[in-house]
């Protein structure tokens, strides 16, 4: 199957043709210089045309040309390749019909999926004398974009400099693809111009600007390590095509450069949208919160996420919603998580911490039922908790 860009590539080689065939139609009644001043050409090109003196196309080649088209675009590509070769047996051709002739065969090629043969086919095409400009201009991206297709970047850029020379007033779309070309090679640096001059003609022309673009940016701020234009680059993405990765992303810029104000309030954001659904993520969030100081927030974020399953059970997790709302001042919200975090553990430590939090709200029953659990545990590595007895865990009059 091919893919969309060859698809674009193959209507684009056909449009070409019909359009070239429309110029040489007219070079029977009128010369070429002529065609080009009646269909608006600047002034620059005028006198490129003039001096080039384009040898005018014969009926017959013409009528050739025209039949294989018609097949074409039929799909006969049979019958096509046969108006063709009859074409390429006539010995008299001149510049201008041998061109044409091998810019068909590079259309008929790329249609086989043929790319070597279409590369030779348009490179034939440029070594044929006092082209039509537009004829040479159609024929130098063509094979810009298969040189690029064909991962023969150097090829490609070179070409698409050569274009570039002999187009007055190029689209975003070339600049685009010099861009691509750009980061193909690993030439960062060199990329970012083209790639916002494309982003700025876009905008003049009152065109959408297309996310891609911004994208690709992204990359050569990133690998030059330009991390302020990452930030200016990813607020922009996240503005106009907001999406879990972009905000993911910028979060990490924020915090990478310590602003983790920014940073917790992006990933906030990202919370709401309903983008963070792994486990890891979620806790992430709710440290960011403790760290900013808003136990409450993080509790509410852990306690939902821990009752829908979002949050994977671990005693870890769970041991952090407990200290989560004893931050908050939640200490009977936080009796169940600690409930279920000591639970889980091998060891007396969190026992002992519940016996203490029964403690303090008074709970003695449970407070002592919890100590006696931690000290037939152990607490290993906790001699600060050696004290803690049974006995402890009543009021002071009864003692």
């Amino acid at each position: 199957m091919k893919s969309l860009e060859e698809n674009a590539l193959r209507k684009l080689c056909l449009s070409l043709i019909s359009a070239q065939l429309l110029i040489a139609g007219g070079a029977f009644v009128v010369s070429q210089e002529a065609s080009a001043q009646r269909a608006g050409a600047n002034s620059e090109q005028q006198e490129e045309q003039e001096t080039r003196r384009t040898p005018a196309m014969r009926e017959l080649v013409y009528n050739r040309l025209a039949e294989a088209q018609a097949c074409a675009e039929m799909g006969d590509m049979a019958c096509a390749r046969e108006k063709i070769e009859q074409l390429s047996r006539m010995r008299d051709l001149n510049s201008y019909e041998t061109a044409q002739m091998y810019y068909f065969q590079a259309y008929m090629a790329f249609e086989a999926e043929d790319y070597g043969a279409a590369i030779t086919a348009y490179e034939r095409v440029l070594e044929q004398p006092d082209l039509p400009i537009s004829l040479e201009q159609n024929t130098m991206f063509s094979l810009a974009q298969l040189y690029a297709q064909q991962e023969r970047f150097e090829e490609s850029l070179a070409m698409l400099d050569r274009w570039f020379m002999v187009t007055e007033s190029p689209n975003a779309s070339a600049y685009v693809l010099k861009a691509q070309i750009h980061y193909q090679l690993q030439q960062f640096e060199q990329g970012i111009p083209p790639i916002l001059t494309a982003i700025d003609l876009a905008r003049q022309q009152g065109r959408e600007l297309e996310e891609s673009w911004f994208q690709l940016l992204n990359v050569f701020y990133f690998e030059l390590e330009n991390y302020p234009k990452v930030i200016e680059t990813l607020t922009f993405m996240v503005n106009n095509w907001p999406k879990k990765d972009y905000v993911i992303q910028l979060a990490s810029m924020y915090g990478q450069q310590g602003r983790e104000d920014r940073m917790t309030a992006l990933y906030e954001v990202a919370y709401e949208a309903g983008w963070l659904t792994r486990s890891q993520e979620i806790v992430n969030l709710a440290q960011m919160l403790l760290q900013a100081e808003a136990p409450y927030k993080a509790a509410r974020v852990l306690q939902k996420g821990l009752d829908d399953g979002s949050i994977e059970e671990t005693q870890g997790n769970w041991r952090l919603l407990s200290q989560a709302w004893q931050l908050a001042r939640e200490d009977e919200k936080a009796l169940p998580a600690l409930t279920e975090a000591a639970s889980r553990s091998d060891d007396g430590e969190l026992h002992v911490m519940l016996a203490q939090s029964y403690a303090n709200l008074a709970r003695w029953g449970e407070c002592a039922e919890a100590a006696r659990t931690g000290m037939r545990r152990g607490c290993p590595g906790r001699p600060d908790t050696a004290n803690l007895r049974p006995a402890t865990c009543r009021p002071a009059a009864m003692v």
